[in-house]
């Protein structure tokens, strides 16, 4: 079904994830105004769960179950391990972009120890928050860079069978991680058959939406789109070469029973579709053309 989007910049990396802010009962943890960003904590005491919370208070940046570390509780998380099923093997060396909470990286580890995992974050006092309030650890197989994730995909000369663009700062996506030049960047870092994915808060909220998806046709063969079931988020994923969704969806369930992961893969395919069920009228975005400011500004859809 075709779906009316407002027009909406570019951004691919992703990090957050949309959810209620915190509540009169949630317990503050830690804060901080960071160089780039104000960082919260909290937690909710009845869910024994904790959060970031970024300057958007509506926005969940990251979360962990207090008692159960390794399970991954925001749905915008479990969507994209999809990526496993473009893939169609055991990943060797993967890249996140912005570490948020760690969840992703530490799940991949758990699941994939013998991968190879780099993550870029461009505040030091996250990967501190990472650390301190989310069981997040480097390895001898998952480090953590602290820089600007454009400057390391520019600087890098090694090769992604997969690449998490997840990167936020005060709920938007930085405008020089939403052009074309960037995404053409981030496919020069891929393998042949390496695979992208990018976490994209709702239309509703971010009305960069539909000049993302114009902008990632223009740098990919082929650009797949899945919409959360119980949260605001979308996953854009573009492989290096086209799949077919059904088949998709069947490798999705043999890595699901082989690998014992405690997330529907199965399920998660059933809710992605191609980018051209999406109606979009917008620009691609470049350098020179990323009018983030300007769109930012505009009357969001229903208001």
């Amino acid at each position: 079904m075709k779906r009316l989007i407002l027009a909406i910049c570019c951004c691919t990396v992703f990090v957050c994830a949309a959810a209620s802010g915190a509540g009169a009962a949630d317990k503050v943890v830690f804060q901080k105004n960071s160089l780039y960003q104000y960082i919260s904590v909290i937690e909710d005491p009845a869910k024994r769960e904790r959060y970031i919370i970024n300057n958007r208070r509506d926005l969940i940046q990251g979360g962990m179950a207090i008692d159960a570390p390794n399970r991954l509780i925001l749905e915008y998380t479990r969507m994209a391990f999809m990526t496993l099923a473009y893939l169609g093997r055991e990943p060797r060396s993967v890249l996140f972009v912005g570490l948020g909470a760690g969840s992703m990286p530490r799940y991949l580890n758990r699941h994939y120890p013998e991968a190879e995992i780099d993550v870029v974050e461009i505040d030091p006092d996250m990967v501190e928050v990472a650390k301190k309030y989310f069981s997040f650890s480097e390895g001898p197989r998952m480090k953590v860079t602290v820089n600007d994730g454009r400057v390391f995909l520019k600087r890098t000369k090694k090769k992604y069978d997969i690449i998490f663009l997840d990167a936020y700062q005060g709920g938007e996506i930085p405008f020089h991680l939403t052009t074309v030049e960037f995404l053409r960047e981030v496919k020069a870092r891929l393998k042949d058959d390496g695979v992208v994915v990018s976490n994209i808060i709702s239309p509703f909220k971010n009305k960069f939406f539909d000049a993302m998806i114009i902008t990632h046709e223009a740098v990919f063969p082929q650009l797949h789109i899945f919409k959360g079931r119980q949260s605001d988020n979308f996953e854009f994923i573009a492989p290096m070469k086209p799949h077919d969704l059904a088949g998709i969806a069947v490798t999705a369930q043999k890595i699901q029973e082989a690998k014992k992961l405690d997330i529907n893969l199965a399920i998660i395919a059933t809710s992605g579709g191609e980018a051209s069920e999406y109606r979009t009228h917008a620009r691609v975005l470049t350098d020179d053309f990323a009018p983030v400011n300007l769109y930012q500004h505009m009357q969001s859809p229903g208001k």
